[in-house]
């Protein structure tokens, strides 16, 4: 157990957020129609990502179908707008019709969205951008709460026990948030007739939120990228490196 080696080809589900934090905070009653205008322009600008958009008092969201031929199609949120500020989500990886999305790359994408969230909301500041990748890995056969425990505690948990492990790894400019937890699937194999065989497979979760630590001046869109990039390098490499408890765990 302790010989399993995660990789990216273990994904099973991912969904990309990226979250920016504005001051002041948006007032949804007060903005109504400006972020309906910015919802037309994403849906003009990006149809492949955004479609139809739901407001209520207080918040604002956007949906997406999308549609596999031959596989089926899934009603996705792309968007969901608090006071705090917006939350792109982007589905990477859909584990329930096993197919992956072609959205582009996430700094050009969000680039592209905040020239129009400016547009309309040029008065508020972004101070925070942060970029959470939230992950599915398949392990197979491997009990994923015996993994946990054992790859990165030295409690000893019972087979109907929980675990669920957040750790921050901060260096001078970003917070590295990392948080994992076990999953199990029982699917009905459909191979034997007459019989309900169970097909037990296990999985962990594991959600990384990666984001600027300094809030004191605004961001500007070359900050924003150079932020983005490199939580894609840090969920590229160093995600691994920890997962696979290469150098002790440590960067």
């Amino acid at each position: 157990m302790q010989g399993f080696k995660f990789s990216p080809t273990h994904i099973e589900d991912h969904v990309e957020k990226i979250g920016i934090d504005v001051r002041p905070i948006i007032e949804h009653k007060l903005e109504k129609t400006k972020l309906f205008a910015f919802a037309n322009d994403l849906i003009e600008k990006h149809p492949n990502i955004f479609g139809s958009s739901v407001h209520s008092p207080n918040t604002f969201n956007m949906r997406k179908k999308f549609i596999f031929p031959g596989k089926g199609e899934v009603d996705i949120a792309t968007l969901a707008v608090s006071e705090r500020g917006p939350v792109f989500i982007f589905p990477r990886k859909i584990s329930v019709l096993s197919e992956e999305t072609d959205l582009g790359r996430s700094e050009d994408i969000i680039s592209s969205c905040l020239r129009l969230f400016r547009k309309y909301f040029g008065h508020k500041s972004i101070i925070r951008v942060g970029q959470v990748n939230e992950y599915i890995f398949n392990v197979g056969q491997v009990n994923s709460l015996n993994l946990l425990a054992e790859r990165f505690t030295k409690i000893n948990i019972p087979s109907n026990g929980e675990l669920r492990i957040r750790i921050n790894k901060p260096d001078d400019d970003y917070n590295k948030i990392i948080q994992m937890e076990p999953v199990q699937k029982r699917e009905r194999s459909p191979n034997i007739p007459g019989a309900e065989h169970i097909i037990e497979e296990y999985g962990l979760k594991v959600r990384v939120d990666f984001n600027n630590r300094d809030m004191s001046e605004p961001l500007k869109e070359e900050r924003i990228r150079a932020i983005i990039f490199a939580s894609i390098q840090f969920n590229k490499h160093e995600l691994y490196d920890f997962l696979n408890c290469a150098n002790g765990g440590d960067e």
